[in-house]
């Protein structure tokens, strides 16, 4: 299907950083209604007055900042629900770029285009920051690109069709991975309740969302005993949080050993929920409809995950 050119009522979303490494011509299709597509550099040369260019991407006027030369762009002219915004898209569309690779992402500003002159409207500001990666140069290539799209269709699916633990657990995940989460404790809190979504423990909650995880991950390799690892974590850092045994501090001042935490825990949710988004509709509608002990041995009979989302994946911590 061809790619529309940029016109009036298109909507933007900007970026201060998105490593995208150019190995194919923009625009490229990244999602439903969601296209990623060059920076429109000669609209926010031109509008006036240049502050509302410097609102939807701070610091643009300034000299030698930097431009990231890629942005998102949801079609005005394309069909969508009618309870769905473009900020919807864009925001669906970063968090499949997340779960397929957890590469730093730095979100500016969203705007629609108008006429001449009035070309900035509907401004807002975001300023967001994914909240963990690895200290890698990776670059998203136009492969990954295709299976960021791929997955976003797939969330859509999911939202769309009420798989209410999955849906939950993308939610929970979105809003951590993005950044919208300013709280590390907060954070970590919601990747276990993502968890806590996807494999619905009871009794021993530590000990059986360890090994129902750890068997559902068994085909990649983790650095450690992954089971004991997420049974401690769960039964002393998350039940430690929750219950009012503190350990706040502020992201600037997280303790090596807690931001290491975290991102484990975040490879952890981000493979898990790429497992299940793999599950044909037939067992996401029984993992969401299903109570009791249905759904506990459900979960327990899970097989190791597979998939077109999962296979060749791997965790980004050490």
């Amino acid at each position: 299907m061809p790619v529309t050119p940029p016109e009036p009522g298109d909507s933007f979303l900007l970026f201060r950083a998105l490593p995208y490494d150019f190995d194919a011509d923009l625009p490229l299709t990244l999602g439903p209604n969601v296209y990623l597509d060059s920076t429109p550099q000669s609209t926010l040369d031109s509008v006036d007055p240049p502050a509302l260019a410097d609102y939807v991407l701070p610091g643009y006027n300034l000299p030698g900042l930097g431009l990231t030369n890629c942005c998102l762009r949801c079609p005005a002219t394309e069909p969508r629900p009618a309870d769905l915004e473009p900020s919807d898209f864009f925001f669906n569309s970063i968090a499949a770029l997340r779960l397929h690779a957890p590469l730093p992402i730095k979100i500016a500003g969203q705007f629609k285009l108008g006429p001449n002159d009035d070309l900035i409207q509907n401004p807002s500001l975001y300023q967001l920051t994914s909240v963990w990666q690895p200290e890698q140069n990776a670059r998203y290539t136009s492969e990954d690109i295709h299976m960021a799209h791929e997955i976003a269709g797939r969330l859509l699916h999911v939202a769309q069709n009420s798989y209410r633990r999955l849906n939950s657990a993308v939610v929970l995940f979105a809003q951590v991975t993005c950044g919208h989460s300013k709280s590390l404790q907060m954070a970590y809190l919601a990747l276990f309740a993502a968890l806590d979504s996807l494999f619905v423990p009871q009794g021993n909650k530590a000990k059986t969302l360890s090994r129902r995880a750890t068997n559902f991950l068994s085909h990649l390799t983790f650095p450690g005993s992954l089971n004991d690892w997420l049974q401690r974590e769960y039964a002393t850092g998350r039940n430690d949080l929750a219950h009012g045994v503190q350990d706040v501090v502020p992201w600037t001042r997280t303790r090596h050993s807690r931001a290491e935490a975290f991102g484990r825990l975040h490879e952890i949710t981000r493979l898990c929920i790429l497992g299940f988004i793999s599950l044909d509709n037939s067992g996401l509608a029984l993992h969401s409809a299903s109570t009791g002990q249905h759904l506990q041995h459900f979960l327990d009979a899970l097989d190791p995950a597979s998939g077109g989302f999962i296979d060749g994946q791997r965790f980004w911590c050490d």
